[in-house]
């Protein structure tokens, strides 16, 4: 999950403004510049920083839909209170964790190849990260609502970030019973006890 995670930090960041592009592409886009402007080259402090990318990260994912993903059946067995309390903390965690990867960016190149169709009303915006001249396929799979648009999974060499959360957590449900406030539980405390890396102990 740490490599997924640092490549998708790398791919959301740092990629170019695109101009008269496919709108699922433009909202890809323009994530990014809000992201490098008021995160990553902003003055303000670190909770300024992690607050706004708290912000832009929630309403950028259709956070309900991963959620039921993830917990699979697990997701009908919990009631209204456990599935609210499960996607706030998990939320948290992912934030956290993806936040952390901001320092791991070393000038990558991400190339746009196009939109394909899903079910629904859904898309796969193809992508490539050149990383040391070396492609890296990464997959956006976003779901269309009128003229906006929500990211639903991401896909980096074939890797889907909502499936591995789904086996990471089913095998913990498994351990305990299938009680989701445990694994709420769980990642509330790590978010709790989550320290960013330091950027000078990183940076070269």
């Amino acid at each position: 999950m740490k490599k997924l995670a640092v490549l998708l930090i790398a791919l959301t960041l740092f990629c170019k403004p695109v101009y008269a592009v496919e709108p699922a592409i433009q909202f890809i886009s323009d994530l990014a510049d809000k992201i490098i402007t008021n995160v990553l080259t902003s003055q303000d402090s670190e909770e300024k920083k992690i607050n706004y990318f708290r912000k832009e990260f929630t309403q950028a994912l259709d956070l309900k839909s991963i959620g039921q993903f993830v917990l699979g059946r697990y997701w009908k067995m919990a009631t209204t209170e456990q599935r609210d309390a499960f996607l706030d903390a998990f939320m948290e965690f992912t934030t956290l964790t993806w936040a952390d990867r901001f320092h791991m960016y070393n000038g990558q190149k991400i190339i746009f190849a196009g939109t394909r169709n899903a079910e629904g009303k859904q898309l796969y915006v193809d992508s490539k990260i050149m990383n040391d001249g070396t492609p890296v396929e990464v997959i956006w799979r976003v779901r269309q609502k009128g003229d906006s648009f929500k990211i639903i999974d991401i896909i980096v060499e074939g890797v889907s970030m909502a499936m591995s959360y789904r086996n990471e957590y089913t095998a913990f449900l498994q351990k305990n019973g299938g009680d989701v406030s445990k694994l709420t539980d769980e990642l509330k405390t790590k978010a709790q006890n989550f320290q960013l890396t330091s950027s000078d102990k990183t940076k070269k």
